[in-house]
């Protein structure tokens, strides 16, 4: 998203970016205290248009009102416009009204793309920019106040046009039974919009453990170690049960000692509220699944670990544990529970937490703290657009009660703002780097793990990240005191960590005196949370990567896989109690899945989530950077992008396929 004249934007970037002001102690420079004091009145005005909330969802830093510069452009208007009307010719082709069968026909479709995106554009964007003008002209205002006519100042068009797009419609009740009675019921939602590739196979095992390594939520997995093994403690797979799938010649023992064993935990969902809204009781499930690589996968690199079993709680005496060997819909109703906690966990935490309002808090403080000239400044704002938008379109109807979190995800919508709440409140900045996350789980390791495609492009695409933000930031701070001295920079980080700021936990350098997130300095202006020019590179990496990759990996995979429900329900509709029963039949599976009604509600919602394409990661626009030393290494960065597309094309030929980190499809920012 661009501002809402869509200025291009090198209309706004100095002729030299690299000449400002970074020491306010320096008095010697006349021109330099000119450029401090214009810089300084700039920034006091955005800190009034860019207000910290901590109260959309408790204590996490949110902006108080979205400023206009945040609102969506014309392009994505468009883009957005022409995926809604899919979702709802889909959706009338659904319908039991008849006459809504005429859009069957292709012209008629096609008539009534081009008819909402020509509103999109000549109508939607015009009232924006009207609203806009109207909401910063003083004179106005106050002729409008006079008149009695707020109301039109304080119309937001952009919220209401995202809200109305996030909402997931009511379907009447006559329209469909409560229970389904085969899956073809959940098929037959996929009219206009094509019924993804996940239909034909998503009952298969080899897929349920590729959802692990390459699926919507591929951060979960870890090594279990001699040092930490679960299996002990709350998850007593026997050998045998083990045996049973992976075959005689292997052992439990065996994996365990050769780091061939890799566990599924969701024990952060243990103890939800399960929800009701809108009135049928759903279950969230704490499950734990065991995967193991084949003892012979030297003979085959390519070999894709195996699910050897499944518990659907986090206390053995409540579930019993379920294999491959078990009963075949006993097996299926324990992989769906695991499916549906990884994608509570995925929705709550990987996605809007640990991206979304991650990158949120980061956007404030960039317009609060860094001059629009300052070269970070410049080199993180595109990958913020749209973020701010996105973000408090959610708070105001997808996470609010009666939204489409509400309604699709087991738990209540209380529950689930708390476990985002909870888990980025603890989510360490520092610790959240790519390589310490792969290392920490125990996943970095290829010859242990041959098939990680996450992990294997990810590592890609943050190296060419990392790269490209050393090189540009040498531009700029020759050595670590040029870091320390930047009064801005300084001033940045502090309202990152600051408890009336950000509140990012865990960000800065420690100080041997001063630990992080201590009382003892979040007051002290003297204290320099960024001392070295490394950490300054690793910590802009870490939000461009997130801004930009790290989404597009949890993003995406909404429509092509989310989107279909029997492969990942958002709820479960039975307990997990029902494994207890002597045996469990096809329609006991049928009734763990969501009612048909909840099934259009998630095809609806994912699918528009994971259909807009909006900016391309390494494209900045032409002659957005004006300091020429910048065009070589960004030429160089773009070179890394288009040889890592290559890679990753040639690995998915060879191997499993997976496209969500192919640079050509990961967007600049978080825009949707």
């Amino acid at each position: 998203m661009t501002s809402v004249v869509e200025n291009k934007q090198k209309d706004s970037v100095p002729k030299n970016e690299s000449n400002i002001p970074t020491n306010k102690s320096d008095k010697s420079n006349v021109k330099s205290n000119k450029s401090w004091r214009a810089n300084d009145r700039k920034l006091d005005a955005a800190r009034r248009k860019y207000e910290y909330n901590y109260t959309y969802i408790p204590s996490i830093a949110m902006v108080e009102k979205l400023a206009v510069q945040e609102y969506p452009s014309r392009v994505w208007i468009d883009l957005v416009a022409g995926k809604f009307t899919i979702i709802l010719i889909n959706s009338l082709l659904n319908s039991q009204n008849k006459i809504f069968h005429i859009f069957r026909n292709d012209v008629l479709q096609n008539i009534l793309v081009v008819i909402i995106q020509l509103i999109a554009r000549w109508v939607i964007y015009p009232l924006m920019i009207i609203v806009a003008f109207l909401e910063n002209n003083a004179f106005i205002s106050r002729i409008l106040e006079f008149l009695f006519l707020r109301w039109i100042i304080k119309l937001n068009v952009a919220q209401a046009i995202i809200k109305f797009l996030f909402s997931v419609r009511k379907r009447p009740e006559s329209d469909a039974p409560e229970k389904v009675t085969s899956l073809q019921q959940y098929n037959d939602l996929f009219q206009k919009i094509k019924l993804p590739n996940i239909a034909n196979d998503f009952q298969e095992d080899d897929v349920f453990a590729y959802m692990r390594v390459a699926g919507y939520n591929p951060v979960m997995i870890e090594r279990v170690t001699p040092e930490d093994n679960k299996l002990e403690s709350k998850f007593p797979v026997t050998n045998a049960q083990y045996q049973q799938v992976m075959g005689d010649n292997d052992s439990l023992t065996d994996a365990l000692a050769d780091g061939r064993l890799y566990l599924a935990d969701y024990q952060g969902l243990e103890g939800a509220a399960n929800g009701t809204f809108p009135k049928e009781q759903k279950y969230l499930y704490a499950p734990l699944a065991l995967f193991a690589v084949p003892k012979d996968k030297g003979l085959n690199p390519s070999q894709l670990m195996r699910p050897v079993a499944i518990q659907c709680s986090q206390n053995p005496e409540d579930a019993p544990i379920v294999t491959p060997k078990s009963e075949k819909y006993a097996w299926l109703f324990a992989k769906t529970i695991v499916q549906i906690a990884d994608a509570n966990f995925h929705e709550a935490l990987s996605h809007l937490g640990r991206t979304h309002l991650f990158v949120g808090r980061f956007t404030i403080a960039t317009h609060r703290e860094l001059p629009d000239n300052h070269p970070l400044s410049l080199l993180l704002r595109p990958h913020f657009q749209g973020t701010l938008a996105i973000n408090d379109a959610a708070q105001e109807s997808l996470i609010a009660p009666g939204g489409g979190v509400d309604k699709l995800l087991a738990a209540t919508i209380d529950n689930s703002r708390t476990l985002v709440q909870a888990d980025l409140q603890n989510y360490s900045f520092n610790e959240a780097m790519l390589l310490k996350q792969l290392k920490k789980r125990g996943v970095d390791d290829k010859d242990k793990l041959p098939v990680y495609p996450y992990r294997d492009d990810a590592r890609d695409i943050w190296d060419a990240i990392h790269t490209w933000v050393r090189d540009y930031l040498k531009l700029y701070y020759g050595n670590d005191q040029a870091v320390e001295s930047d009064t801005y920079l300084q001033n940045w980080a502090r309202d990152v960590i600051a408890y009336d700021g950000a509140r990012v936990f865990d960000f800065g350098e420690q100080n041997e005196d001063k630990p992080i997130h201590t009382l003892k300095y979040l007051t002290d202006h003297e204290y320099k949370p960024i001392q070295t020019l490394n950490y300054l590179i690793d910590a802009v990496t870490l939000i461009i990567f997130t801004a930009s990759a790290q989404h597009a990996a949890v993003n995406f995979p909404q429509k092509d896989i989310m989107s279909y429900m029997p492969a990942v329900p958002l709820a479960g509709y039975q307990p997990a109690s029902v494994l207890k029963q002597d045996k469990v039949d096809k329609q006991g599976y049928l009734n763990l899945l969501p009612p048909i009604k909840q099934a259009e509600g998630q095809l609806d919602l994912l699918y528009l989530l994971g259909s807009v394409y909006y900016t391309q990661l390494g494209h900045y626009g032409d002659d957005y950077f004006q300091n020429p030393a910048v065009q070589p290494i960004l030429e160089n960065f773009q070179k890394n992008l288009q040889d890592i597309e290559t890679e990753i094309t040639l690995r998915n030929r060879i191997s499993y396929t997976y496209t969500y980190l192919l640079p050509s499809r990961i967007p600049q920012s978080i825009n949707i």
